[in-house]
Parts: C-alpha cells; sequence; structure tokens
C-alpha cells in the first residue's frame, strides 16, 4: 500500500503520522501473513521430502516380493502372459483372414477391426455378411443404372433447327422493306449468294 492509498482510506484530514501509523501496521500484518505462508510452505516441504521415495521404497518391496515368488506363482504368470500371446496372435490371424475375405473393398483397419474377434468361425461370418451386403448394394446399383439407361429418350430434340418457312428465298428477299433487307443482310452477310 503507497500513502496516496492510506491517504485515501484514512480521508482528507488524515495527519502525516496517522498515515505512517496505518502503513506500519499494515505492513506488519502483511509480513506476519508473509512469515505464516513461509512457514506453512516449509512443513509442506518436509512431509513431501518424507513421502518423496515412496515409490522408491514400492519399486523395492515388488522386487523382495518378485524374489520370494514360488515357483506356482511363477508358472502362473508365465501361463497369464501365454494366454495374452495367443489372444493377441488369434485376432491378428483373424484380422488377416477378414482383411482376405473383404480384399477389393476400400475398407481401413479401423472398420475390419470391429468384425475381428478371438473366435475364427466369428470373424469369418461377420466378413462375409459385410461383403454379402456391399456386393448386393453393387448389384442393386447397377441394375438401377441399367434400368434408367434403357429407359432413357434418346431421340435428339430439334428446337433450333431451321423449318422450309425460315429459309430466305430470292423472292422472299424481294418481298421485304429496303430496312429489313437491309437488316438481313447484316445479320446474314454472305447470305445473298446462298438465295436460291
Amino acid at each position: 500500500m503507497t500513502r496516496e492509498q492510506a491517504k485515501i482510506i484514512l480521508g482528507e484530514g488524515a495527519t502525516e503520522e496517522q498515515v505512517t501509523n496505518l502503513l506500519n501496521n499494515f505492513h506488519v500484518e502483511e509480513s506476519k501473513k508473509v512469515k505464516e505462508l513461509e512457514s506453512q510452505i516449509s512443513n509442506l516441504n518436509e512431509q513431501n521430502s518424507k513421502y518423496s521415495d515412496y515409490d522408491d521404497i514400492k519399486k523395492q518391496l515388488d522386487d523382495i516380493n518378485k524374489a520370494n515368488m514360488t515357483e506356482q506363482e511363477k508358472l502362473e504368470q508365465q501361463k497369464k502372459e501365454i494366454e495374452k500371446n495367443l489372444k493377441e496372435s488369434r485376432i491378428i490371424v483373424n484380422t488377416a483372414k477378414a482383411k482376405d475375405v473383404l480384399a477389393g473393398l476400400d475398407l481401413d483397419d479401423d472398420i475390419i477391426s470391429m468384425l475381428v474377434s478371438e473366435d475364427e468361425n466369428t470373424t469369418i461370418n461377420r466378413a462375409n455378411k459385410l461383403k454379402a451386403k456391399f456386393d448386393t448394394q453393387k448389384e442393386t446399383v447397377v441394375k438401377e443404372t441399367k434400368e434408367s439407361l434403357t429407359s432413357l429418350n434418346l431421340d435428339p430434340t430439334l428446337p433450333n433447327v431451321n423449318t422450309n418457312d425460315d429459309i430466305m428465298t430470292f423472292d422472299k428477299f424481294n418481298g421485304m422493306s429496303a430496312e429489313e433487307q437491309s437488316k438481313w443482310i447484316e445479320a446474314n452477310p454472305n447470305g445473298l449468294e446462298n438465295l436460291n
């Protein structure tokens, strides 16, 4: 807190002595709070240092327990690892079989992994069902496309073809006014050569 802030708190009539006393009291209180916080931090650091070696002690205990494992416990652990590896290898083999069934379809590994299980028959059945669904969809699209193409009207429309009435002849040209003849010649610069 500054002297100006202290004067604002005490009011305009505050003396310098009152301001100084307020600032001294404020700083004494603040320093007590700082010392108290420093003490708490120190206590927390001490407690933290007591527990910081917990991970080291736990690791040592685990090492001791492993060293003291009986032969049966070691065999059980190995059996679990073998089962885990066998499960993973079945998944890998079944993934390869599912990819073989679904070859030619644009499917990513995430979609294929949804079909794969530990059981080979289940995996192959799922892959065959998905392939059948794709084949059915493909056949439907081909059939609908063929039907739409066979029913398509191929007769040309000739909206811009000149009929005989629109063909300019020498007689028609002579029947036109001079202004109409001039416009027709501007629109058809070589038209006079082709008049019948």
